[in-house]
Formats: structure tokens, C-alpha cells, sequence
């Protein structure tokens, strides 16, 4: 079952930081870089991958693997038909961007994105992923994991994403603690060195936190004084559609 888990691997990567080459996805997969080209020729003769248009030595998607998201779409459709008029609301209300993420084991991906009337701090592609511990959408979910998931997650390798970024075991569990008291997390300059956030879990039939929304915006328009006094509004949204999924 090696050669089947080192292919999953390599797609996924591809997935997240497509174009990319042999090289870096020896290096980030672990595997020997004879083997890592072995298997890319393997996914481009079954179809999977391409060279990228723009860098032939590089790796991407295939349209057949784009197509195959299709099945994660389908699985989101629920949260996204409960979640999308409610994230127009804030968007009108705030004027600034909202995002809708759901968790998937120790990360996120990213699977709405309604742009504000202001520009943005950075254009979030869909279905990447990104860090819980960095993130207002991440931590919103970590705050309401079981023990269990929660050591899971803080066990992972936690980067560094700028000079803001919280990486102590410490700190963050202290900032979970406060996240479980008020409702909502924030994330000041801690995912991007020029974006605040403030984020809050969306629970599914079982309560457990699935997903997440968010609101975020430069930080020279949206200080942290702001971020904490949208995080009410950020909470009653998630309630929402939480309440919006359990009865569908």
C-alpha cells in the first residue's frame, strides 16, 4: 500500500502548492527524489497531473483531477446553501470580506470567499488550505475540539506563518481558553504580517465544529478593537447556520 499512500501524498501536495516541482516534493514528502519522479510519471500517464503551462519542469492538476473536487463540493453543499446568505449579510453590514472553512484533520481549506466592497489584504484561493493554530477560522474550531483532537492538532508541527504567529503550546491554549469564553477567535496579523480576522465555529448535527466563518480585513482599516466588537456578530452568524444544518 506504500506506492498508493506516497501517490495520495503527492496529489495532495500538488493540490495545495501546484505549480510545483520533483524537487520540492521529495523534499516535503519525505521521499527519495528518484521515487517522487517515479510516481509523478505514474499520475501524468493515468492523467492526474500536467506539466505546468507556464513551467514545464513543474507539476499541476489536471483538469480531471480538478474535476474530481467535485465530489468535495458535493459534500459541502449543505453548509455552503446555509452559510452563503448569511455571509452576504455580514459582508453588507461590514463592507469587508467573509470566509467559510471547514477543517479537515490538523488544517483548513478554504471553500467560499465573499470579497468586500475594500480591498483585500490577500485574495484567499478556494479549497487551499491554511493553519488552524494561525488563523481566527482555526482557532475558532481548535477552541471546541474534544481533548483528544485538540492534543492531536497542538501535536502537529505548528509554522511559524509570520512574526505574530503564536507556535508556544502555552500561549495557545491560553488564547483557546479566552476563544471558549467570549464565543469567537481572533487573528491579529498571525496568518498574513497585514490582515486581521475574527472568526467563529459552525457546529454540525452532532455539535461538533466542522467549519467555520470569518470576517477579514486589512490591518489599516480593521483594528483589533474592531475584530472584538464584530465577534458577537461573527457568533450569531455561526449560530445560524449551525441551526441552518441541523435542521436540514
Amino acid at each position: 500500500m506504500r506506492p498508493v499512500h506516497s501517490a495520495l501524498e503527492i496529489v495532495a501536495l500538488i493540490g495545495q502548492r501546484q505549480p510545483i516541482g520533483v524537487s520540492a516534493i521529495a523534499r516535503d514528502t519525505g521521499l527519495p527524489k528518484t521515487t517522487a519522479h517515479r510516481v509523478l510519471q505514474t499520475l501524468h500517464a493515468a492523467g492526474w497531473i500536467e506539466p505546468d503551462a507556464n513551467d514545464g519542469a513543474n507539476w499541476s492538476l489536471s483538469i480531471r483531477a480538478a474535476l474530481a473536487v467535485g465530489s468535495a463540493q458535493r459534500s459541502t453543499r449543505q453548509l455552503h446553501g446555509a452559510a452563503f446568505p448569511i455571509m452576504e449579510e455580514l459582508r453588507n453590514t461590514t463592507g469587508e470580506s467573509v470566509y467559510l472553512a471547514v477543517r479537515d484533520a490538523d488544517t483548513l481549506a478554504l471553500i467560499e470567499r465573499l470579497d468586500g466592497r475594500n480591498p483585500l489584504a490577500h485574495a484567499w484561493p478556494l479549497w487551499q488550505r491554511g493553519p488552524l493554530h494561525a488563523t481566527s477560522l482555526g482557532k475558532s474550531m481548535l477552541a471546541h475540539l474534544d481533548p483528544a483532537e485538540l492534543e492531536s492538532c497542538l501535536n502537529a508541527t505548528l509554522p511559524r506563518m509570520t512574526r505574530q504567529t503564536k507556535t508556544d503550546r502555552a500561549a495557545i491554549e491560553a488564547e483557546l481558553a479566552v476563544t471558549r469564553a467570549r464565543g469567537f477567535a481572533t487573528s491579529f496579523r498571525e496568518n498574513w504580517p497585514n490582515e486581521n480576522g475574527v472568526g467563529a465555529a459552525i457546529r454540525n448535527s452532532r455539535g461538533e465544529p466542522t467549519a467555520a466563518i470569518s470576517i477579514s480585513a486589512p490591518v489599516d482599516r480593521v483594528d483589533e478593537a474592531q475584530c472584538i466588537a464584530w465577534g458577537p456578530l461573527l457568533v450569531a452568524a455561526a449560530r445560524r447556520i449551525s441551526l441552518g444544518l441541523t435542521r436540514g
